[in-house]
């Protein structure tokens, strides 16, 4: 089913521009919260479309205001009328495509990667009237649909930071909710497995991946890091979209791959041999026209960070004249990281993806946390410090990196 979802838009209800545009992630989540705000007949919007869309307006402003965020924390909002509205900018446009924009409601780097909820309400004991629950139950499904994500894997905020949000109530709901929404998704809903599921589909994912010499880690049921970097690993192998997510054209090859003889490996390193792509067979690198530094930077960041990173580095450098080595090496050292202050654009190491991670922790989008000090990253460090009224440099020196650190 596609998005059915019917959602007030930022601009419907005349949200103020964000001071940043957050980047967009790979939900793996839907995460539930409540507002803790009055019940109804006490309710803060009082079950009205013009009272839904003032109280949106009040809770940007709140944490616009006085949290020092780029804009509302939370992806979507429904109201104890069961008016569904968009939060964070760009929230309803990503999730239409498959995507989520990073908010700041879970109070951890993970979860705000994906979907938030906020429900009108104070749901300790208090249930939900059937109207709310309805909508609830419809965005749900039609975020589903359209990220793929498992009806499994709708939580609750509990489940990421500690606080008793959504209420003891609507925790103990959640099970009825994946139901519902699995119920309204019905047959059309196609299960893509990814980072958080678990269960037997997962293991057999893991004991192929592993046959394979695509190495998991242990064949456990439990989609963790490791298991997604085989599955990259095994998706460029076989030139398909690395995503890290297992629909039904990884699938297929999997299926294909298990039924055939295992691959041949390295003798020493045990990992797949990657097919030969040159004309007339193998043939070695040297004799080739040699590699731009383009070229070599590419191939580099392919395998970077992939299980079998070190074996195909140390493969490329046998191949490679030692002048080219030695050009290679001096653009991808990093910077000394002791003393590691300021940090600052053009900046790279463990500290600048620390920082990048604090950052998104606290709701500014600094980018990917890839340990670059870039344009993105620098922008991210202006606005923190202006959200704390330091002189905004963007530099992350001895004055901000403590504030940063421990705010």
């Amino acid at each position: 089913m596609a998005f059915t979802a019917s959602v007030i838009s930022t601009k419907e209800w005349d949200a103020r521009p964000p001071r940043q545009w957050a980047g967009e992630t790979r939900p793996q989540y839907i995460i539930i919260h409540h507002t803790a705000t009055p019940n109804p007949p006490n309710d803060v919007s009082r079950g009205t479309l013009t009272g839904a869309k003032t109280f949106t307006r009040s809770i940007q402003t709140a944490h616009v205001d006085g949290f020092g965020w780029i804009d509302s924390g939370h992806n979507f909002l429904n109201t104890t009328g069961g008016y569904l509205l968009e939060g964070r900018h760009g929230s309803l446009n990503a999730i239409k495509r498959g995507r989520s924009v990073r908010s700041s409601h879970a109070g951890s780097n993970k979860g705000n990667e994906s979907p938030g909820i906020e429900n009108e309400g104070t749901f300790t004991t208090y249930q939900m009237n059937a109207k709310q629950w309805d909508s609830l139950v419809e965005l749900c499904a039609s975020i589903c649909s359209t990220t793929k994500i498992s009806p499994d894997n709708i939580r609750g905020h509990r489940d990421f930071s500690p606080t008793q949000c959504p209420g003891d109530w609507l925790y103990n709901q959640l099970p009825r909710l994946r139901q519902d929404v699995r119920q309204r998704l019905g047959t059309s809903f196609i299960e893509v497995l990814r980072e958080g599921d678990t269960g037997p589909r997962v293991k057999e994912l893991q004991q192929i991946l592993n046959a394979q010499g695509f190495k998991a880690g242990p064949i456990d049921g439990i989609f963790g890091e490791g298991t997604e970097d085989a599955v990259i690993s095994f998706q460029k192998f076989h030139g398909l979209d690395a995503d890290g997510l297992v629909g039904p054209a990884t699938w297929k090859v999997l299926e294909r791959v298990s039924k055939s003889p295992e691959p041949p490996t390295d003798t020493d390193s045990g990992t797949p041999t990657a097919p030969d792509t040159t004309p007339g067979g193998s043939t070695p690198l040297g004799s080739q026209t040699p590699f731009t530094q383009v070229q070599l930077l590419d191939t580099y960041k392919y395998y970077r960070e992939l299980p079998h990173q070190t074996q195909a580095i140390q493969w490329l450098q046998a191949q490679l004249p030692q002048a080219t080595l030695v050009e290679f090496s001096q653009k991808w050292r990093n910077q000394p990281s002791d003393p590691f202050l300021p940090l600052q654009e053009g900046s790279v190491g463990p500290e600048v993806k620390q920082a990048q991670e604090l950052l998104q922790q606290k709701g500014f989008d600094p980018g990917p946390a890839d340990g670059i000090y870039g344009a993105k990253t620098k922008a991210a460090v202006i606005a923190f410090q202006r959200s704390k009224g330091m002189t905004a440099d963007g530099i992350v020196g001895a004055v901000t990196w403590p504030v940063l650190n421990l705010a």
